[in-house]
């Protein structure tokens, strides 16, 4: 009696990031759905305000109120446009990368905590709505704090502070 046993062939990088890829996006996306669910059990995992004014005005006030805390605008993403570029029409999205030079060499001068980084620079998204209304949203640190060091958390939550006055600033104006 013979057999015919072919050896399953190895999966290449090439096979396996995109199946990674789905993987990450269907737990996210699991996580996303069960962060709204759970009401009081479970924060939000973003946090997000309305603004009075027109999308660039937003974005302008957004920039001056991080500039004048001593933060840095390090870059900002025009994903509406970057999207139309690829054959897709979506209404105004940026995200703003801000940086305070003090919160982020508190967490990048040690080894242990450097992964971190992956949630650096901050974030702040400011988007307009089908309907015409303007939000700032960002990521709710608070959701986050129990999973991180000590150290960590108490930098994240200090940087998420002043996020949140310039934030509060910029919807005031």
């Amino acid at each position: 009696m013979t057999s015919t046993y072919t050896k399953a062939k190895p999966r290449t990088r090439r096979q396996l990031l995109p199946m990674l890829a789905m993987l990450f996006a269907a737990l996210l996306f699991a996580g996303v759905a069960q962060a709204g669910s759970h009401g009081d059990e479970q924060p939000e995992m973003a946090k997000v305000t309305p603004s009075p004014m027109s999308f660039p005005d937003t974005v302008e006030a957004f920039e001056a109120q991080a500039k004048e805390a001593g933060w840095s605008v390090l870059n900002k993403n025009y994903m509406s446009g970057v999207l139309s570029e690829r054959g897709f029409t979506l209404d105004p999205v940026v995200i703003i990368d801000v940086c305070s030079g003090e919160y982020s060499a508190r967490i990048l001068e040690e080894d242990e905590f450097r992964p971190v980084s992956a949630f650096m620079p901050c974030r702040v998204s400011i988007y307009q709505d089908s309907q015409g209304d303007v939000f700032i949203s960002r990521m709710n640190v608070s959701a986050f704090l129990p999973m991180m060091p000590d150290e960590v958390a108490e930098v994240m939550e200090l940087s998420s502070n002043e996020v949140e006055a310039i934030i509060e600033q910029t919807v005031a104006e």
